[in-house]
């Protein structure tokens, strides 16, 4: 009896599952607590008064959350995708498509992330801070580059995948919906 050996792409995918699992769960999290500090904030404002800056902590927390389920869309390749004239063409040009949408992902994810880092830089320079906490809006700038980052080595791990799956000839497997 052979005895399968996870191959490098293998243990890729089980870190990068296990990263995009964890960083939904980060995101559910963020909106979770932006909705329960705009929930008390709305009793304080019927009570006494609202709790002061909470519109700053909810649009950090809820930046951070579509930052945090970026990969995890992109694992599951949940992103959009119209594929009723290629669907015609059958499974080797769906596959390539879907390659190619994935390698145009990356992409555009490296330049968002470049960008990113630049204006981390920037807000990290200049000391610029929210009007009524008064905190550092690097920080926020830091934690988005960082999910950014783990994007990025998830859309790496979909190309790889993507290759692996067209030189065996497999179909590469959308989320339901996207095809």
């Amino acid at each position: 009896m052979a005895t399968d050996h996870p191959t490098a792409l293998d243990r890729f995918g089980r870190f990068t599952n296990g990263l995009a699992t964890a960083l939904v769960a980060l995101g559910g999290l963020c909106l979770v607590s932006a909705s329960v500090l705009t929930g008390l904030s709305i009793m304080g404002s019927l009570t006494v008064e609202p709790i002061p800056g909470e519109i700053e902590v909810v649009e950090a927390l809820c930046g951070l959350a579509v930052f945090a389920f970026l990969p995890f869309c992109q694992l599951r390749r949940g992103h959009v995708g119209v594929d009723l004239l290629i669907s015609a063409f059958g499974t080797k040009a769906m596959n390539w498509t879907q390659l190619v949408g994935d390698i145009v992902i990356t992409a555009l994810i490296a330049l968002l992330t470049w960008r990113h880092a630049i204006g981390f830089m920037d807000k990290l320079g200049n000391g610029e801070t929210t009007p009524l906490l008064l905190i550092p809006l690097w920080w926020g700038y830091a934690i988005a580059l960082v999910l950014l980052a783990a994007n990025l080595v998830t859309c790496l791990f979909v190309i790889l995948a993507d290759l692996r799956d067209i030189r065996h000839g497999n179909a590469i497997v959308a989320s339901v919906g996207v095809h």
